[in-house]
This record gives C-alpha cells, sequence and structure tokens, in this order.
C-alpha cells in the first residue's frame, strides 16, 4: 500500500466535501425573498410545480419531482428539449415552474421559458446568482452563491450541483413545514419498505385492551402467575374497576413475571401473597398516537420490554411489547402472545 497516494486521494475527496458545506453555509446566508415566495407557491393549496432542468440540472430536477411527489406535492420533470416537442402542454396543468441552471443562460431554457411564461403561471429559478439572462423571465430567484467548482481545473459540476439538489431540498421541507405536513401524512405516501415501518404508530402495533391479563388486587398469586403465563406478555395489570371503565394508568398497578420471581427468592416466599402486594403503580405508558419507533426507544431507555399504551385522555386501551415493535421493524411474524389480533 502506497501511504503517500492514499493521503492523496484522501486529501482530493476531504477538499471536494469541504467546499460544498462551505457553499451550502453560503446558500443558506443568501436565503432570502424569491426562496419565501417560492416556498409560498409550493405549499399553496392545489399547487402543481413543473421543475425544469437540462444536463447535470435535468438529474436533480428528476430527484425534486420525485421528491415533491412523495410529499404529496402536484410535480412533473420536464425536459426541455421534449418540452419544445409537446411535453409543454403539462403547463396547462401547472401553476409553478421551477427551473435549474447553473449558469442561469442554459440555451434550452431561454428558449423555453417564454413559451412557459405564456401560460400565465409563475416561475422560479435556482442558479448561482441573480444576475444572469434568465432572470429576466421569472418571478423568483434563490441563489446557490457558487461562482467556481471544486477539484481538478474547477469546471466539474461538484459545488454547484450540490448547492443546487440541497436548496431543492430546503425548499420541500419548508413547504411541508408551511403545510403543517406530518409524520403520520408521509406514511401515507410511503406504506412499503423502512421508511413505511420506521413511521408505523404504537395504535399499528399494540395489543387491544382484552388481550391483556387484568385482575382485580385481591388475586392469589398463583393465579396472578397463571393469568401472566396464559396471556404470553409477561405482564398483568391489577385494578379493582373493569378494563372497559376508561382506567387512567395512573390508577391501575402493573406485575411482570420478574416481579414474581423476585418474590420468590425472598425470605418469606409467596405464601398468602396477592396480586397487591406485589404490584407496582403507575406503569410506564405511551401514546397510541406516537411512532412505534418512539416506543422502542423508551422501552431501550428504560430497560422494560411492555409499555402501557394510552389515549388522549390517558386511560389504556392496551399495550405493546418490545418484540411485537422488532418484529414489525425487521418485517417478522410477532411471537405468540406480542401480536395484535
Amino acid at each position: 500500500m502506497n501511504q503517500s497516494a492514499d493521503q492523496q486521494i484522501i486529501a482530493a475527496g476531504a477538499e471536494v466535501l469541504r467546499e460544498g458545506a462551505a457553499h451550502l453555509e453560503g446558500a443558506a446566508a443568501r436565503l432570502g425573498d424569491g426562496f419565501v415566495a417560492t416556498v409560498r407557491a409550493l405549499a399553496a393549496p392545489d399547487s402543481f410545480t413543473m421543475v425544469v432542468g437540462a444536463g447535470k440540472s435535468g438529474y436533480i430536477a428528476r430527484k425534486f419531482a420525485a421528491s415533491l411527489l412523495s410529499t404529496g406535492h402536484g410535480a412533473a420533470f420536464l425536459h426541455p428539449t421534449d418540452a419544445l416537442h409537446g411535453d409543454i402542454g403539462i403547463a396547462e396543468h401547472a401553476s409553478l415552474a421551477i427551473l435549474l441552471s447553473h449558469s442561469g443562460s442554459t440555451d434550452e431554457l431561454m428558449t423555453l421559458i417564454p413559451a412557459i411564461k405564456q401560460f400565465g403561471i409563475s416561475a422560479a429559478l435556482i442558479t448561482r446568482r441573480a444576475d444572469c439572462p434568465l432572470a429576466d423571465y421569472v418571478d423568483w430567484i434563490v441563489e446557490t452563491g457558487v461562482e467556481a467548482e471544486a477539484g481538478i481545473a474547477r469546471v466539474a459540476p461538484t459545488s454547484s450541483s450540490t448547492a443546487t439538489l440541497a436548496l431543492c431540498d430546503a425548499l420541500m421541507m419548508a413547504s411541508l413545514s408551511l403545510r403543517g405536513f406530518s409524520a403520520q401524512q408521509f406514511q401515507r405516501y410511503h406504506p412499503g419498505g423502512a421508511l413505511g415501518q420506521k413511521l408505523r404508530k404504537v395504535s399499528d402495533v399494540m395489543l387491544p385492551l382484552d388481550r391483556l391479563a387484568w385482575l382485580a388486587p385481591e388475586t392469589p398469586i398463583a393465579e396472578v402467575a397463571g393469568a401472566i403465563t396464559d396471556s404470553g406478555l409477561g405482564f398483568a395489570i391489577v385494578s379493582d374497576r373493569p378494563r372497559q371503565a376508561a382506567v387512567k394508568a395512573a390508577d391501575v398497578g402493573f406485575i411482570s413475571d420478574g416481579d414474581i420471581r423476585r418474590a420468590a427468592l425472598a425470605v418469606d416466599g409467596l405464601a398468602g401473597v396477592t396480586a397487591a402486594d406485589l404490584m407496582s403503580t403507575g406503569p410506564k405508558a405511551i401514546s397510541v398516537d406516537a411512532l412505534a419507533i418512539e416506543a422502542l426507544r423508551m422501552m431501550e431507555q428504560l430497560a422494560i420490554i411492555q409499555l402501557v399504551c394510552t389515549d388522549a385522555d390517558g386511560a389504556i386501551v392496551g399495550a405493546v411489547h418490545i418484540h411485537s415493535v422488532v418484529a414489525h421493524e425487521l418485517g417478522l411474524e410477532p411471537a405468540r402472545g406480542a401480536a395484535p389480533a
């Protein structure tokens, strides 16, 4: 291994990354009225955006359009050459055009933009600086500020493409913030794969109330152990009220199989012990509207394997077991007892 050559390779890569990061900081500092106006146009009800770009900007435009679609925006990619041969008809349905051009003078866009404006739609341009030929045809400009690329000869699209891609993401995310877009809405557009799994709610993986072992305080320890074993969940809820009575988590007791084992090792053993003698109060709880991954993190942090699930009023409506969450995360069938009905 040639250590000197390896260091040269790392230095070349690091230079590109550091310059790209510096340009992103610069682009963030330049955000202003043009960015705000473009975000408002993106977030408008029933907006439909066509994203236009050629060359490397065309690839970024495709990604931007796909990202917009994946978050519920109406969007489509339009290649300027195809647009000049009939595809510009999509402008009939558009409310906004976003053009990507590092130079601000791309020939295909200079030819196309007057035709786009004939449809009476708003237009925004992402480019290196506002002083460019395309500026005369658009309503708003978002500047990258990139005047020179990174790397050898400083001509290959590096810093400029990085900044353009990041600004597209920034426009999309700012629009989602303005629209009040939620994780649950995001799941609607990503029902499968890892994203869909991570956005599952506790309600998707919890065990319903009627599956829980629900015992009276005077229940003998033998029956407590039997109920916990039969449920397959490793715990029981203790209350003098029926489970259907909207009982709050703060008002019940909780017994785990570990509590029983520890009591069995005590000097006095289990003779005459009831559920009330073993239970702890106020079991750890999580809202059914929380994300399942949040429940998993909470259980890991507390070193426990189950949580009581509560509704908006704090009443117990079920429970979630760590095995159920992990199984869903891995796409596996939950173990007996841990699977929702």
